[in-house]
């Protein structure tokens, strides 16, 4: 705002010239007639002291900025997991390390801690980084947690549970574990590009490889494989079977730094708002204590949750589409790549074994007999998930079937005044809410009007089995048996007999099918040369 300046050198001689004690009510006079404030009135009267004006004063002792940064940087020598050392402590290291003199130890402890302040050096949280993929199903992120809420009482016949609510303790995790030590377990998967969740409930002892594997079969049997897997350095990145079906799925699993959680940050929090924030209303039922609810019940009602809320909230930059319809754009990208049916099948365990003169397998307690194979170190394949068990001799690659071995025979408190929250705890409990209230015992109805678009498939993924035994290991194997029956080729025919064997996948049938049929031609030819 700009004044004439002959009424503001009016204003200025009234104001230096006003009585001991009436200079303030001279300048609020003339700040109303300005229709100013009074700041503003003398920012104009005394431009020149204004400009001058030193908002901050300069250190005294310019060596306390130096003392405080080696101070400061042994407080933060901890992991972040572990917090950081007093700022007494640090100083006191710092002068017996011999990084400042003693002088620093009579500096006020509150000038350290100002001086980082200023300096920005007191502020942990860092400017973080945020990715996103380029399309859907390009990268899902993987996590397991518990519940917080419920407890595994009673296991059934047909193989479902009993749940139960366990009223957690502050800061205190562990819940009861009366059936086999099982807890249930909450697994999840996140598209990175738009957000869509799924997950469901599983009972186990803890997070393991098994439940892993089964879980990202059945979310991919519905959602399709993605391009790369993120997840922690748990089991499913420790166990190898879990490693091997990911990496034969052609799925990338990028290793990730360990304590680096920022890289997990799209699971890890929005996935434990979302199973706490299905599993808090359950505390709504009337007589907590006796609620019950089945395992199967509880993954269908996180089913209808996930699917009829949580998937339709809007997406995290396009606030105009819900992240259900952001993952059905993989639409425009060909359509989702489809889970083998006999992946989990493939799935097993390896370890090396020597198998005796007499073909004799001694493994996990009992024998078996190795067909076709002695002598020899093996690798032995145990199914995870079916009663499957083969051998692949270490030196050839061949594999061999194996049957069990049989030897021949031989010729109390004070009570005190409820406060309006414990009084408002103790009326919940007359509400009497039945489990109809539940918010997703039944599912949303289906708008009519809507159709949605049915989800493409671009391909069906083969899966190699390594329990099969119909094939050969290599080429070279391969035409080593072939030769044998032709017994003689050409270079050129060779190469043509490479390529179709490639063709047929090395099966062992086509092999020998082909090299009888060539075999037979050749002996027609000769026999033909001879007659004529």
């Amino acid at each position: 705002m700009s004044f004439d300046p002959a009424v503001i050198a009016q204003a200025r001689i009234e104001i230096a010239n006003a009585p001991h004690g009436m200079k303030t009510e001279t300048a609020g006079k003339w700040a109303k007639i300005l229709n100013t404030t009074m700041q503003t009135l003398y920012r104009n009267i005394n431009p020149d002291v204004n400009s001058k004006r030193t908002r901050k004063g300069q250190p005294q002792k310019p060596e306390y900025q130096k003392w405080a940064r080696i101070v400061y940087q042994i407080k933060k020598c901890p992991p972040e997991e572990a917090g950081e050392i007093s700022t007494e402590d640090a100083v006191l290291i710092a002068v017996k390390s011999g990084l400042i003199p003693e002088a620093a130890i009579d500096v006020p402890i509150g000038t350290y801690n100002r001086i980082a302040r200023e300096n920005g050096w007191s502020k942990k949280e860092v400017r973080a980084n945020r990715f996103q993929a380029e399309r859907p199903n390009q990268a899902h992120h993987f996590d397991a947690s518990t519940s917080k809420f419920f407890y595994i009482a009673k296991r059934f016949c047909d193989g479902d549970y009993l749940l139960k609510l366990h009223r957690p303790a502050k800061h205190y995790k562990n819940k009861p574990v009366p059936v086999d030590a099982l807890r249930p377990w909450i697994y999840g998967l996140t598209d990175d590009y738009s957000g869509r969740l799924i997950c469901r409930y599983v009972a186990a002892q803890g997070e393991n490889s098994v439940d892993s594997m089964s879980f990202l079969s059945w979310a991919w049997s519905i959602i399709g494989l993605p391009e790369q897997l993120l997840a922690d350095q748990g089991m499913l990145k420790k166990a190898l079977p879990s490693r091997d079906l990911i990496e034969r799925l052609g799925i990338e699993l990028p290793e990730m730094m360990p304590y680096q959680k920022r890289g997990h940050g799209k699971i890890e929090r929005p996935w434990r708002t979302a199973w706490q924030k299905f599993e808090k209303p359950f505390w709504a039922v009337a007589d907590q204590e006796k609620f019950e609810i089945t395992l199967s019940e509880l993954n269908k009602q996180l089913l209808h949750f996930i699917e009829d809320k949580y998937n339709k909230l809007p997406h995290r930059f396009e606030r105009h589409i819900t992240r259900m319809q952001a993952w059905s754009k993989i639409n425009l990208h060909g359509g989702i790549v489809t889970m083998p049916e006999n992946a989990l099948a493939t799935v097993a365990r390896r370890c090396k074994r020597k198998v005796s003169v007499e073909g004799k397998l001694e493994y996990n307690g009992k024998s078996y007999e190795v067909k076709g194979l002695h002598s020899a170190w093996v690798w032995v394949f145990e199914g995870v998930f079916e009663d499957r068990l083969i051998v692949q001799d270490c030196k050839t690659g061949m594999k061999y079937e194996v049957r069990d071995f049989e030897p021949l025979n031989l010729g109390e408190y004070k009570s005190h005044k409820q406060t309006p929250h414990q009084e408002l705890v103790k009326e919940s409990a007359n509400l009497n809410i039945s489990k109809d209230a539940m918010l997703y015992a039944d599912k949303a109805p289906r708008d009519e009007k809507i159709v949605a678009m049915p989800i493409r498939t671009k391909e069906d993924r083969e899966i190699a089995d390594p329990f099969d035994v119909t094939t050969y290991a290599s080429i070279d194997e391969a035409m080593g048996e072939f030769m044998k029956i032709v017994l003689s080729l050409d270079p050129e025919n060779k190469e043509v007999v490479k390529r179709l064997i490639l063709q047929n996948g090395l099966k062992k049938q086509y092999v020998m099918d082909l090299a009888l049929e060539i075999r037979a031609i050749k002996e027609t030819k000769n026999a033909a040369v001879a007659g004529g």
